[in-house]
């Protein structure tokens, strides 16, 4: 039977939810008729589609791998948990969801596919250490959709983003480097980027990557980018640590006084924040390059 089938897609489904054939026929069609379209023999009408989905709790174009997700309401809370999990960086409780997800045929549709095999390879590294197949799922979930080199979806950039950080882990700058570039590039040219934390993670990644790499002054234009987002958006999210970027390349470039400025914003924004360990960093930082922080 193959796999890219209506008649796969409905018994697959119907098999995981642990119902027969009579079950999912009563009051709608013969059993034989279930048969019947489940080894293709026939194709059953959009009426009767219909009905085997209500019963299925699925949408009907779940049967279709169509790109709209089946049970959004399901499917978005794992998809929720696991990013808000990946944030916390609490890995090994993304791996369990995935886990327990893996046979689930909700996650079989290309788009749920490819969230599966990027946080996959998220947690084989961060978990286990497994660079090289850590990339080559996070390669196979970027190339899983249909977009160009020439167009990149939003899901696209941040497996981009993520398959850059890894690679910055590995300190292989030479591959890290032009994909935090490809990344940028598709940021500042997609039409509308909805969740904007994805921008702002790219600006801190890459100006943290090229900072590394002593290219003080395109980490300082990168920083500040993000920093101007966090800003003008309202956004706290990484706003402490793009000023400390900035206030620290600030210092290295010999801006004394703009190093003041950001170092003085992150400590405020830390303690705002109610985060008294990065503040503590940022106020010790300030005191050992002779730089008290002002006070607001």
């Amino acid at each position: 039977m193959h796999q890219d089938t209506l008649g796969f897609s409905m018994r697959e489904l119907r098999l995981y939810l642990g119902l027969s054939q009579a079950e999912l026929s009563d009051g709608i069609c013969t059993q034989a008729l279930i048969s019947q379209i489940e080894n293709n023999d026939v194709s059953p009408s959009a009426e009767l589609l219909y009905q085997f989905a209500l019963r299925l709790g699925v949408d009907i174009n779940y049967f279709f791998h169509m790109r709209e997700t089946p049970r959004l309401d399901y499917v978005n809370e794992v998809i929720r948990q696991v990013r808000r999990h990946i944030k916390r960086r609490e890995y090994s409780e993304v791996e369990e969801i995935l886990d327990a997800e893996e046979s689930n045929p909700l996650f079989r549709p290309v788009k749920n596919q490819q969230f599966y095999l990027w946080h996959k390879g998220i947690c084989m590294y961060y978990l286990h250490k497994e660079a090289d197949t850590a990339l080559q799922l996070l390669d196979a979930a970027l190339h899983y959709t249909t977009t160009t080199s020439k167009n990149y979806s939003e899901r696209e950039i941040e497996i981009l983003i993520s398959m850059a950080i890894l690679y910055s882990e590995e300190e292989n700058w030479d591959r890290a480097l032009p994909l935090f570039h490809k990344a940028l590039y598709h940021v500042r040219f997609f039409p509308i980027i909805k969740d904007e934390t994805i921008e702002i993670r790219l600006y801190y990644n890459y100006a943290k990557a090229l900072s590394t790499c002593r290219n003080y002054e395109k980490a300082l234009s990168i920083a500040r980018e993000g920093f101007l987002l966090c800003r003008d958006k309202q956004r706290l999210y990484l706003f402490g640590e793009l000023s400390y970027q900035c206030g620290k390349l600030n210092y290295l470039l010999n801006n004394q006084e703009l190093a003041s400025e950001y170092l003085t914003t992150a400590s405020t924004i830390f303690q705002l924040d109610q985060n008294e360990p990065f503040k503590r960093h940022v106020d010790d930082y300030a005191k050992k390059i002779g730089m008290l922080p002002r006070k607001a």
